[in-house]
């Protein structure tokens, strides 16, 4: 009899106790995945991110650096910005008061207050940690030094550091989009982390990507973790017809196109085939819920074509995504029984399994 492998207990998934724990012990410790770096590209530009219950602004400089800060005025700790992004001359001028802050966080003006009566340099916003891998801009909100955002990366069982050869940090956003979910962030990513679910909920999906109707996340015989896509597509698209230019890295490319996926933990999806990336930031919302930022990435050369059109990848994965989605927030209603102590883990879950065993050490500090 093999053994028994079970999941996290209901309450992990739904609990407002569980979800304190979240976040001081994960998202307030790990790098958290923020949002593509073009987002933020020029001096002055800001954009508000939030991340378990925590508002957070990533700021270019005018020296060109990237930075983030609470989103907090040191005066009496009024919320600087509501919009979810903006662009300044100068600097981010608080609603209240109208303190204001240089685009590295120095506080520079105090209307009505004498200069002597704050001590300026030591009243500058709270700064968080920011750091930048391939284009894909991440935050870490410990009050000490963290982890480098590599070796952080490089300990991630999905490998997100070989997918680099393609080209990340060239691509290009085509598309934002935003899909709140009923469900807990843990819900989610487990979600990802297993394709036992894909014959029942994507049909089309396993029309694409063969080795999924099995409930493989992997396909037999390949040892890099890739999956072919069936009859000669490039692109993770309904029409195998469609050609879209292939990602930097891929130019020259012969042969059956591949699709690659990445669940960078806690929070981040980033899916690769030969034509596009898809980088998902799943930020928790509540103990019940989350919100996925989804950014569309492609070739430069695809932008210069005054045809490229990606919406048939759009809404393809807006597609797979609400059919997640649906079954999350079913999974969400079902865990929330008296009846659910836990479930199981049978062999194919295998990944399901290490998330959840990363996330317990996390949490119980072992």
């Amino acid at each position: 009899m093999p053994e028994i492998r079970k999941t996290l207990p209901g309450a992990a998934y739904h609990s407002d106790e569980t979800y304190e724990v979240d976040k001081e012990r994960v998202f307030y410790r790990s790098w958290v995945y923020a949002a593509r770096a073009e987002r933020v590209a020029e001096p002055g530009a800001w954009l508000r991110v939030e991340i378990a219950d925590e508002s957070i602004l990533l700021v270019r400089g005018k020296d060109g650096a990237l930075r983030g800060f609470y989103n907090v005025c040191r005066h009496r700790g009024s919320r600087l910005c509501d919009d979810e992004q903006g662009k300044v001359r100068s600097h981010l001028r608080c609603p209240y008061h109208a303190w204001g802050y240089a685009l590295d966080g120095t506080l520079v003006t105090t209307p009505l207050i004498e200069k002597d009566e704050i001590d300026r340099p030591s009243t500058s916003l709270w700064p968080v940690h920011v750091d930048v891998w391939e284009g894909f801009v991440f935050v870490n909100l410990s009050r000490e030094e963290p982890q480098p955002l590599l070796e952080s990366l490089a300990e991630q069982q999905d490998d997100p550091l070989s997918l680099a050869r393609v080209g990340l940090s060239q691509l290009r956003i085509a598309a934002v989009t935003v899909n709140e979910v009923a469900a807990n962030w843990k819900i989610v990513l487990e979600n990802y982390n297993e394709c036992l679910h894909c014959p029942t909920v994507h049909p089309e999906l396993v029309s694409v990507i063969p080795a999924y109707r099995k409930g493989n996340v992997f396909e037999d015989g390949r040892q890099d973790g890739g999956v072919t896509l069936a009859d000669g597509r490039t692109s993770i698209v309904l029409d195998p017809r469609l050609r879209l230019p292939l990602l930097p890295g891929l130019k020259g490319h012969t042969g059956p196109v591949s699709y690659y996926g990445a669940a960078i933990y806690p929070t981040m999806f980033l899916d690769v085939d030969g034509s596009s990336a898809i980088a998902t930031a799943v930020f928790p919302t509540g103990p019940r819920s989350c919100r996925l930022v989804t950014e569309y990435l492609f070739s430069p050369e695809a932008f210069d074509d005054p045809a490229f059109d990606p919406q048939p990848v759009i809404d393809f994965n807006e597609l797979v995504t609400r059919q997640d989605n649906e079954a999350c927030e079913r999974v969400q209603r079902g865990i929330r029984s008296r009846a659910f102590d836990h479930g199981v883990f049978p062999a194919k879950d295998g990944w399901v399994h290490t998330f959840d065993q990363r996330y317990l050490r996390d949490v119980e500090g072992v």
